[in-house]
């Protein structure tokens, strides 16, 4: 554990572990976990009076985000993006955010590099910036909206190739890398509209926890979620197109091998006509008696064949 505090007088500082820890000492604290103990969910419990709920919920790695509100503090389950582009689906790691009065706890079982970094830019602070612990509730989430973008362009980018490999190949591309680039944007959409939904809901005026004057920093989050939530929706729109190129790309290739087999097949009229013709068991056919009969049945099939192959091919039906 590890906490960011500042004291009645303004003097900030970081702390490594929170052995005699006492938060009616300090005007601000936060607190960050990584992955706590039974023993650590306790302590924090008791030294700021969290509901049982909050405190001993168990950890997920990947949770729907929310709000969970409870006397005299709420928790926030966010979505902190940790996605690669080999993957085939939306990787994220849960934080969870507890605000109260005058104190923050953040809680996750990964590392939050995001956080991190935070801790480490506050250490050099020499006078707080901030006076309240909702600031840094909205510094993480800030923070974690932008790492969407990045996720919302390539999405875009990798249907857009895809596409573009649709129109150029006669086949129609690879359409189980499109349905992977569907499921993988339908499932970052429905996160970022329960982040949407998170924000919102952090932003109502009936929030002791949260001042009044966050309320429009939380409504720019809110407006930049909205951003990345239509372009996933253009995603949408995109995926749609390029199934669409797929199944006609498909129709089309079967259309021209069923012409090709039509074409065959009528070449072959003529010869299957004069054979069940002349394979007939009568006893009295007179062209069977004919001496170049056998010949001249084989030109005739060789010239009609050749002059129905050169109609096809003026026709462009081959």
């Amino acid at each position: 554990m590890r906490a960011y505090i500042v004291d009645d007088q303004g003097r900030s500082s970081v702390l490594e572990g929170l052995e005699g820890f006492q938060p009616s000492r300090y005007r601000l604290a936060w607190v960050d976990v990584t992955d706590p103990s039974q023993e650590e969910r306790a302590y924090l419990r008791d030294i700021f009076d969290l509901h049982p709920l909050a405190a001993e919920r168990p950890l997920e790695r990947e949770g729907m985000p929310r709000v969970m509100e409870f006397a005299g503090h709420v928790m926030v389950l966010w979505s902190m993006l940790r996605d690669a582009p080999e993957t085939e689906k939306v990787e994220t790691s849960t934080l969870y955010l507890i605000l109260g009065d005058g104190f923050l706890i953040t809680a996750h079982v990964d590392e939050m590099p995001e956080i991190d970094a935070m801790f480490k830019r506050l250490g050099k602070e020499e006078k707080p910036r901030r006076d309240h612990p909702a600031a840094f509730l909205y510094a993480i989430l800030n923070a974690s909206v932008e790492e969407w973008f990045p996720l919302a362009e390539s999405l875009k980018d990798d249907i857009d190739a895809h596409m573009e490999e649709m129109l150029s190949d006669e086949k129609g591309g690879d359409i189980g890398r499109v349905i992977s680039i569907k499921h993988k944007n339908m499932a970052a959409r429905r996160t970022v509209s329960a982040l949407r939904d998170v924000v919102m809901h952090l932003a109502r005026r009936d929030l002791e926890a949260v001042p009044d004057d966050l309320n429009v920093y939380l409504l720019d989050i809110y407006d930049r979620l909205t951003r990345v939530y239509l372009e996933m929706d253009n995603n949408t729109d995109l995926i749609s197109s390029s199934l669409d190129i797929h199944l006609s790309a498909v129709s089309n290739r079967l259309n021209v091998t069923m012409k090709r087999l039509t074409a065959i097949a009528t070449f072959f009229m003529p010869a299957t006509f004069l054979a069940g013709v002349y394979g007939m068991n009568f006893v009295h056919i007179p062209e069977y008696k004919w001496y170049y009969g056998y010949l001249y049945f084989w030109v005739f099939i060789v010239v009609v064949t050749a002059i129905m192959y050169l109609v096809a091919r003026k026709q462009d039906w081959l």
